[in-house]
């Protein structure tokens, strides 16, 4: 019994021997290969790279690109959109006496199927295609607008009606014309390299923050384009998301993809207006400043926008005279009459 005893004392001995051995061979190996290091070797971290327009984390070769800016309808009859829920900003304007229509801004880089409604412009959509420099695709246009489009080389202009533009688009027989026109990233990115537009644009990008602090949730934005019911608009805020979801006459937006339509910024840009003919055609002033609200976080920033010239950016700054630092991620700009009350 004693010798049994004996036997497992010594093999306990040489197990903790053999493992304090193998223990020190290991860190001797690390802390050896540590030394071998060369003193000037600096640790690389990875470049990231974020988009100019919605300030979210892209590959490298998307960085640099050029913009496609396309005119998608909101008529009672063109709902629901396509493509509307991936755009990366979306401006909400008003044409013809309080229908609204939208201007969707896009990174080619994305492969959307199908993009529309695509309708006509207005000489104050072109003002924002310019900001960047965009791919601008449409279907005619006011006479004022189509005036300017003839008169402006500078505009990477894609129109349906013009030469040989109608291959970048083609007619949903589902749908009744004129609410049946779509475009893709696709066809976009084809309609660039033949006329060989430029590859990239050089705007300027607005300023994002990082993090987040939830205001409360229910808080709502309300927009009455309209008195009726069909254009007024309803921004709802949910804590959970962060984001802002859009409601429609009374239901939620919802594209025809099933996406439900979000922001994670919402912002009010009030703008001289006014009714230039018995149509309701509007004229918009978008160069200058005005009053501006900055809805994020579930919170609103009252401040003001300023525009120096149809191709520069339009910033957005709060009372203090700062730039006011977007969320990463997909921006809403409410265009509205200075006289339009805004309740939130």
């Amino acid at each position: 019994m004693k010798e049994s005893v004996k036997i497992q004392i010594a093999i306990a001995a040489w197990l903790l021997i053999m493992g304090g051995f193998f223990a020190y061979f290991i860190c001797y190996q690390v802390f050896n290969n540590l030394d071998s290091v060369p003193a000037n070797q600096e640790i690389v971290n990875e470049e990231i790279f974020y988009s100019q327009l919605n300030g979210l984390e892209v590959d490298k070769d998307n960085k640099d690109f050029l913009p496609a800016a396309v005119m998608i309808e909101n008529h009672i009859e063109s709902r629901p959109p396509s493509g509307l829920a991936q755009a990366k900003i979306v401006y909400e304007i008003l044409t013809e006496a309080t229908i609204t229509r939208f201007l969707a801004i896009y990174d080619l880089s994305e492969n959307l199927e199908k993009i529309g409604p695509v309708r006509s412009t207005r000489p104050y959509f072109i003002d924002l295609a310019l900001e960047y420099g965009a791919l601008y695709a449409h279907s005619g246009g006011s006479p004022a607008a189509l005036e300017r489009l003839k008169d402006d080389d500078s505009i990477s202009n894609l129109d349906e009606f013009f030469g040989y533009n109608s291959g970048y688009f083609w007619r949903d027989n589902q749908r009744s014309a004129p609410h049946n026109l779509y475009t893709s990233s696709l066809l976009l990115s084809k309609a660039k390299d033949n006329y060989q537009f430029q590859d990239k644009s050089d705007f300027i990008s607005w300023k994002f923050k990082d993090g987040w602090s939830a205001g409360q949730d229910g808080s709502e934005i309300k927009i009455n384009y309209s008195p009726t019911l069909s254009y007024q608009v309803v921004w709802k805020y949910l804590k959970s998301s962060n984001k802002y979801e859009r409601w429609q006459a009374n239901k939620r937006h919802i594209d025809e993809e099933g996406n439900i339509i979000e922001a994670d910024n919402v912002i009010i840009q009030s703008t001289k207006t006014q009714t230039l003919d018995e149509i309701g055609r509007k004229d918009i002033d978008l160069i200058g400043e005005g009053q501006a609200l900055i809805f994020r976080d579930g919170l609103a920033i009252k401040g003001q926008w300023s525009k120096d010239s149809v191709t520069t950016r339009t910033i957005f700054y709060d009372e203090s005279g700062q730039e006011v630092e977007l969320n990463r991620g997909q921006i809403w700009i409410e265009v509205v009459p200075v006289d339009l009350e805004i309740s939130y």
